[in-house]
């Protein structure tokens, strides 16, 4: 990783590519500073503590995906399907911050702008008052908890890939499955489900029951 001038978007930069290439490595100050080739208390006249530090690169993440999605075509469906994938895409690429989507609140022009994109295609789609509230609810606090959740299993499964493939239910064990009889009925579909294709239902759930929610009178 090259030196350039230390601001806070280098810094960012560097915080993704090391959560990127060393995945499961504990992202600190001082191997940033090691990255970086400055001394790690340089840091300090960019970012309070690693809790800010997180914050943005969160924030650079949403903008990202955001960017992504706007850029994109097709209708409000489409578009949003299009950011919550990238979402998970981004979280899975980035595992060490990804995992933190569920505890720290970016609050940045990233995180906001996504919550307008969510928004717009929301009102896009018709919605208005107590349903557009309830949609953005459903979309932005799924699309949060499930990538950081994907990025949690990556982040800890070293054995495994990064995208999304690590099994939803990996055994039933040694539970006799006689006394379970839809479980029994649906063992090697159940077993097939990957935390990926989790995400994905979810989503078209809560999409497609915002497209009934829209037309209804």
């Amino acid at each position: 990783m090259k030196r350039g001038r230390l601001d806070q978007r280098t810094i960012v930069d560097a915080v993704l590519e090391l959560a990127s290439s060393e995945p499961q490595a504990r992202i600190t100050f001082k191997r940033l500073g090691e990255a970086l080739g400055v001394d790690a208390t340089a840091m300090y006249r960019h970012f309070r503590n690693k809790d800010e530090l997180t914050r943005a690169a969160l924030d650079r993440l949403a903008g990202i995906a955001t960017a992504d999605a706007r850029a994109s075509t097709g209708d409000w469906h489409g578009r949003l399907e299009r950011f919550v994938s990238r979402m998970a895409e981004l979280s899975l690429e980035h595992p060490a911050i990804g995992a933190e989507w569920a505890m720290v609140d970016p609050v940045g022009p990233g995180d906001v702008a996504s919550d307008e994109f969510i928004l717009e295609m929301l009102s896009t789609a018709g919605l208005t008052g107590r349903d557009l509230i309830t949609a953005y609810a459903a979309v932005s606090g799924f699309t949060l908890a499930q990538s950081a959740a994907l990025a949690q299993e990556a982040l800890v499964r070293r054995d495994t890939a990064r995208d999304g493939s690590i099994p939803w239910i990996s055994t039933f064990g040694s539970v006799d499955l006689a006394s379970f009889p839809h479980v029994r009925a649906h063992r090697d579909e159940l077993l097939a489900i990957d935390g990926l294709t989790v995400y994905r239902a979810g989503i078209t759930a809560i999409l497609e029951s915002i497209a009934r929610t829209a037309t209804a009178p």
